[in-house]
């Protein structure tokens, strides 16, 4: 019986006693799940479970089911998502969030935390709110967008005052640091280091098989050329339309996304794309997603430059990092930013129509050797390399 106790008393010291993480992502209005997408912030959460530290996750997100078979019981999961917080008048929902979270953090978080991660211009407020009744902890300021676009808005401005509490500023690509140092000065005298918006290794070493030939009922004989995500002009949908017609005989589109899709097709009919692209707005699993990537030729990864986030995107673009990740090349956009593909001989970067037909014949004609580049030389820019330098910060 005596011993019993003691090995209660042990474990119930051990689980008080567990290191203690807060991760905040939460931008100013709920969304549906956003952070299962973005492996920038979700790795550090799968990393430090496994590390056995016990954390609080806080999201902005309507609640959902997404994360529960991602973590262990070492992770819980706060929505914020009340009702009451989330006014239509953004002064307003700045007034009600950061209150609640003060008072929430006043009676209940107070000295709780030892790392206190902020990402989202929302996230980044709360948690510099945390950082104040947490003194002992490490604010690690993860920046994801630019604060500023247009023009600066309450939450915004909160950010920026924000950021300049952190302990250590992370950002998906080494050339988005100069930048937001820009926007935010003073950032320069924080310790920076690079996380890219990439997998970890170990979620992608498992990839279901599907023969997407059969799937889509294409000829074998057809080589597939992967566009997922938005449809709208950012992502130059029109221009890589528009290029269809010159691409070789025996290479064919697919544009998957969930952005009615089906309204988009009708109004470019005129195109004559029929035997050409193949529509997808069916809602894959990352597993099914994943499985896709790694069949076809290659993925499109085509941007507009629309202002700073865009052109200093690098490594933060999950669609590049993703294709590359499971092995495949990619064509994106000529940006400095993205130079590292030409680097590394894992694609092609294109600024024309014409050049986007130029990239589908040189990935057909150099796919085998494109392949091993990236197999061989995605260490170099994997989540996993990036994080053994930012951990030796981290945990000093």
């Amino acid at each position: 019986m005596i011993l019993i106790l003691i090995h209660g008393l042990a474990f119930i010291y051990y689980v008080m006693n567990k290191k203690k993480v807060s991760f905040i992502f939460a931008l100013p209005l709920r969304t549906s799940p956003i952070l299962i997408t973005m492996p920038f912030g979700l790795n550090i959460i799968q990393i430090l479970d496994k590390k056995d530290y016990k954390i609080d996750v806080f999201l902005s997100e309507y609640r959902n089911d997404s994360y529960e078979n991602i973590f262990s019981k070492n992770v819980s999961i706060h929505f914020i998502d009340q009702n009451y917080l989330w006014r239509n008048k953004v002064t307003l929902a700045y007034f009600m969030v950061t209150k609640y979270f003060k008072l929430k953090t006043l009676f209940k978080l107070r000295n709780k935390y030892e790392l206190i991660f902020g990402t989202g211009m929302a996230g980044i407020t709360l948690a510099a709110i945390l950082k104040q009744y947490n003194n002992k902890s490490k604010f690690i300021y993860l920046n994801d967008e630019f604060p500023i676009h247009d023009k600066k808005t309450i939450w915004a401005e909160s950010e920026i005052a924000s950021a300049l509490k952190a302990d250590l500023v992370v950002t998906p690509d080494e050339s988005r640091f100069s930048p937001l140092c820009k926007q935010i000065p003073g950032l320069e005298k924080i310790d920076n280091f690079t996380l890219p918006n990439t997998p970890l290794i170990s979620d992608i070493d498992s990839v279901p098989i599907i023969d997407w030939h059969k799937y889509f009922g294409i000829s074998k004989n057809k080589k597939l050329f992967l566009a997922a995500g938005g449809i709208n002009d950012t992502y130059l949908i029109s221009d890589l339309l528009e290029s269809l017609n010159e691409w070789p005989k025996d290479a064919i589109l697919i544009l998957k996304s969930k952005n009615k899709i089906n309204d988009f097709n009708r109004s470019i009919n005129q195109l004559h794309l029929k035997d050409k692209v193949i529509w997808v707005n069916e809602s894959y699993s990352l597993d099914k997603l994943h499985s896709l990537i790694k069949y076809c030729t290659a993925s499109i990864c085509l941007y507009k430059n629309e202002g700073d986030n865009i052109y200093y995107m690098g490594k933060s673009s999950g669609k590049i990092m993703r294709s590359i990740a499971l092995g495949r090349p990619v064509i994106s956009s000529d940006f400095p930013s993205l130079k590292f593909i030409e680097l590394l001989k894992i694609g092609k970067l294109v600024s024309t129509s014409t050049e986007i037909v130029e990239a589908i014949e040189f990935i057909m004609d150099n796919n085998d050797k494109l392949k091993e580049n990236c197999e061989k030389n995605y260490n170099q820019i994997s989540y996993e390399n990036y994080w053994s330098i930012f951990e030796k910060e981290l945990f000093q």
